[in-house]
């Protein structure tokens, strides 16, 4: 099959050999004739007769190829061939082509189907005559064990020495189905050693003498089992009478060989058992004759020799029993049925005990017999009484117990009530006893009661909850246990703590909204590593950022950083460790590092004892009032500089007057002498830096006089242009946002211009490796609840003027002095430190604002905010 199937050249016979080289013939002929020809005529078609001569190979696989490399050729020669003749539709050429492909196609799937079908038809022909062999083998080898009633067949050639054997012997051996042995001695072999020579003679008795075959023998497996097997055969004779052929069956036999050993073992043992047993054992006769007792019993009885005298049992039993014993034991003779009773018995030294007889019939092969026992029960018949007793007291302890109890059966029904139920149930017990809770309280059925006691009982599981019986207005907490019985019930009146829960609850939803964050911790250990955090609100979580679990168990003292006042940690401990209320304002930190100031107030909890169990801080966030206050105070500083620096100006520009008066006097009495005008010029040069210098200063302080009026910042910074680059240099990139529609602004054009192009220099120096310079406008509108926290900033419209670097940035210890007179970063000799105060100045005197956005090492923007003045060019509305 597989070599019919395949397309390898060379595994073709000759005559395949001549049907592949005619098909390759006709191929060829076919493509030349189809690609020298004008499109239209369909040579396409002529594919198909050739793909169907290939159905002479019976290949699938060659035919498939050969369809496939038709229709290829079919589209090359569509491609190659030469145009259609002229008038020739070109629908008439796809239609062509087309039909061709179907054809090759269609032609190629009959051909493949049908030749699969003929090879399938062929195989199946094939395998019909070996299943036919086999059966004919099989059905002689089952027509032998049927013979001889076996379970599985086999037969010994013994003119050729060949086995055969049914699937059924060989998986008795533990070999694959349709294993036969190769020879007579090989099935032999599988015989055990013992077992082995006694299967050989009686084989070589059956072929000698021609004598059937009966062995009952152990053989070893393939498998590695022993098993028992019955082997039965019978000689078959040619016409001479000769044996040459032995067939028979092989039965496993194992079950019922290890079942008659078990009997025998069985019925050796039993007297073992019976007097190995920690009770007596005794049989007895159909007719009530006791015919065996275990020696136990006369151990117990004291009876010497161990001997007793038919029926003399009775002498031990007690006198008050021995009618009632007598009665049951006849009854039990006459009809059969299980004898039970519990009786006295005599032990050796007088003291009857009491016993549990049972015995029970037992239809035997041999016969009936009674098979019974002596149980000693005294020890649990006393146990019983205690029981009893001890129940008494349990049921005195119900009534007592402060828990309502109760129990239900299994079908639902009262069976015990204590006082305190009937109390919370307002019923009396002889009300419900017997009755049914689902009638008698009717409102829990289909609520968490009715759900809740069938789980437990279906799941045998104890269940504990809690519900509202709205009947009585009562929460029960209730608890079940269930038995295969029936269900106990424990529950309690638990209204009042329901009510106290729903009030800690209330609380604590209290607590967690509240804007201000409590944190309570135990109250040890005040030492390291302190106390821990039972409880935070979501104001905590919200306002520092950390998560519950985060926080929960650790100290307090997480929240503590570099900037925390020691000395109010001192104040803290000392109020704490004297179990005092304390308030401070303490310096803490967010989990992302951030520094947020809290007022805070620390309370301790004292309990019913006066024990102080916990400590309670309420923490108020006073973040905006410290940022507020520490702007209060830069303006009080910058106003008291102001105010000093205002004076020194003044009193140093009176002087400078004197010295600037003289000096020029001076230079026009020496125009005659070279000599002496050159230092007389010098300090009239000098007088009028000194003269700046003090222009600046009084700019700082407010004091300089301005020419205030309305002013366009978009035309002052583009007329700006030409200066601004040339002051910047090529390594600085100058950008300018003109917002569109800006306001105009009250202030001093000159003073503008000189703010400008001082804070343009200072961003040029902060980029010395070069960068880009923006200056930005924007109409800018304060809300007063904006301005609250800016308390020199009023309410209104501004224009604003902005000016960014991307330089090096200004560190935040430094960013609230960097308006004061003569402080600056540069280097020595570099600058004066009046440039920022000359425009802070400049911009508070005109009634503006502002402000600076700093980070070290991405840059700098100082934002102007200047006074709008209303005009009628200013139509646009304020960005808020």
């Amino acid at each position: 099959m597989s070599q019919s199937n395949s397309t390898d050249p060379a595994a073709f016979s000759t005559l395949e050999k001549g049907h592949v080289t005619v098909v390759i013939a006709a191929f060829l002929a076919i493509f030349f004739v189809d690609v020298s020809t004008s499109l239209g005529l369909a040579a396409g078609a002529l594919y198909a007769p050739v793909v169907l001569y290939s159905s002479l190979l019976q290949r699938p696989q060659f035919t498939t190829w050969l369809g496939a490399l038709a229709l290829l050729a079919i589209g090359i020669g569509f491609i190659i061939s030469g145009p259609a003749p002229g008038g020739f539709p070109i629908l008439y050429v796809w239609i062509n082509r087309l039909v061709s492909a179907a054809v090759v196609g269609i032609t190629t799937w009959l051909v493949i189907d049908r030749t699969q079908a003929a090879l399938q038809l062929q195989a199946g022909n094939q395998r019909l005559r070996l299943i036919s062999r086999e059966l004919t083998e099989q059905q002689q080898l089952l027509e032998a064990a049927s013979a001889v009633g076996g379970l599985g067949g086999w037969s010994f050639d013994l003119v050729s020495g060949q086995v055969a054997w049914s699937d059924d012997v060989a998986e008795m051996h533990g070999a694959p189905l349709g294993y036969s042995p190769e020879s007579i001695d090989d099935a032999l072999d599988f015989f055990v050693e013992g077992d082995r020579t006694y299967v050989k003679t009686a084989f070589h008795t059956a072929r000698v003498e021609g004598r059937p075959v009966e062995v009952d023998a152990q053989i070893n497996t393939l498998d590695g089992r022993r098993v028992w097997v019955r082997a039965v055969g019978k000689p078959v004779l040619n016409a001479d009478g000769r044996v040459i052929r032995i067939e028979g069956a092989l039965q496993d036999i194992t079950a019922r060989k290890m079942a008659d050993q078990v009997v025998r073992v069985s019925l050796q043992r039993f007297q073992q058992l019976a007097e190995s047993m920690p009770i007596i054992v005794w049989t007895a006769t159909p007719d009530g004759r006791v015919d065996y007792v275990t020696p136990l019993f006369f151990d117990y009885a004291g009876i010497p020799g161990r001997s007793m005298g038919v029926d003399q049992w009775i002498n031990f039993v007690h006198t008050d029993d021995k009618e009632r014993v007598m009665a049951v034991w006849s009854r039990c003779l006459a009809s059969g049925e299980r004898y039970e009773v519990e009786l006295r018995l005599r032990r050796g030294d007088g003291i009857y005990r009491w016993h549990l007889a049972r015995a029970l019939q037992v239809n035997e092969v041999s016969g009936t017999k009674w098979f019974g026992s002596l149980t000693d029960v005294h020890d649990q018949k006393e146990s019983l009484q205690n029981i009893s007793r001890l129940a008494e007291r349990l049921t005195a302890t119900l009534e007592r117990i402060t828990d309502a109890f109760y129990t239900l059966d299994a079908n639902w029904n009262f069976t015990y009530l204590n006082r305190q139920a009937e109390r919370l149930l307002r019923r009396q017990r002889d009300d419900l006893l017997g009755k049914c809770v689902w009638v008698e309280f009717a409102p829990t059925l289909g609520t968490l009661i009715e759900t809740e006691y069938r789980r437990a009982m279906a799941e045998q599981q104890s269940v504990v909850f809690e519900q509202f019986y709205a009947p009585l207005e009562v929460w029960f907490e209730v608890h079940a246990y269930p038995s295969p019985e029936g269900l106990t019930v424990f529950f309690q009146d638990i209204s009042a703590r329901r009510a106290a829960q729903a009030q800690v609850r209330l609380l604590q939803l209290a607590i967690s909204r509240l804007t201000d964050i409590v944190i309570i911790t135990e109250a040890e250990p005040l030492s390291e590593p302190g106390p821990r955090i039972v409880f935070v609100n979501d104001a905590f979580v919200t306002r520092l950022g950390y998560a519950r679990d985060e926080v929960i168990g650790r100290s307090p003292r997480f929240l503590q950083g570099p900037g925390t006042q020691r000395r109010e940690l001192d104040r803290v401990r000392a109020a704490l460790v004297k179990r005092e209320p304390v308030r401070v304002e303490l310096l803490n930190y967010t989990k992302a590092g951030d520094e947020i100031w809290f007022e805070v107030d620390i309370v301790p909890v004292v309990d019913d004892t006066g024990c102080c169990t916990h400590f309670v801080a309420v923490e108020r966030d006073i973040n905006a009032r410290k940022l507020l206050e520490a702007r209060l105070r830069q303006i009080q500083r910058m106003d008291a500089i102001g105010q000093l620096t205002s004076g020194v100006a003044h009193d140093f520009n009176n002087l400078l007057t004197v010295i600037l008066g003289n000096a020029e006097v001076l230079a026009e009495s020496l125009q005659s002498q070279p000599a002496l005008l050159a230092p007389a010029r010098s300090i009239a040069n000098a007088g009028q830096q000194g003269a700046e210098l003090t222009r600046r200063l009084l700019a700082f302080a407010r004091q300089q006089p301005l020419d205030p009026q309305p002013v366009n910042a978009n035309q002052v910074i583009d007329g700006m242009r030409p200066l601004l680059g040339r002051a910047l240099g090529e390594h600085v990139t100058l950008r300018i946002k003109a917002a569109d529609g800006l306001w105009h602004a009250m202030a001093d054009v000159s003073q503008l211009e000189d703010a400008i192009l001082n804070l343009a220099l200072n961003a040029r120096d902060a980029m010395p490796d070069g960068g880009a310079l923006t200056l930005e406008t924007g109409n800018i509108w304060f809300s007063d609840e904006f301005v609250r926290g800016q308390p020199d900033l009023s309410p209104g419209d501004y224009v604003m003027v902005a000016v960014s670097d991307e330089g090096l940035g200004i560190p935040g210890h430094i960013r609230d002095r960097i308006f004061e007179p003569f402080f600056t970063t540069k280097t020595g000799g570099q600058g004066t430190g009046l440039g920022l105060p000359m425009v802070y100045g400049f911009t508070k005197q005109s009634g503006g604002h502002i402000d600076i956005d700093s980070t070290p090492g991405k840059g700098t923007t100082i934002k102007l905010f200047l006074p709008r003045v209303v005009s009628p060019a200013d139509t646009s509305l304020p960005n808020k």
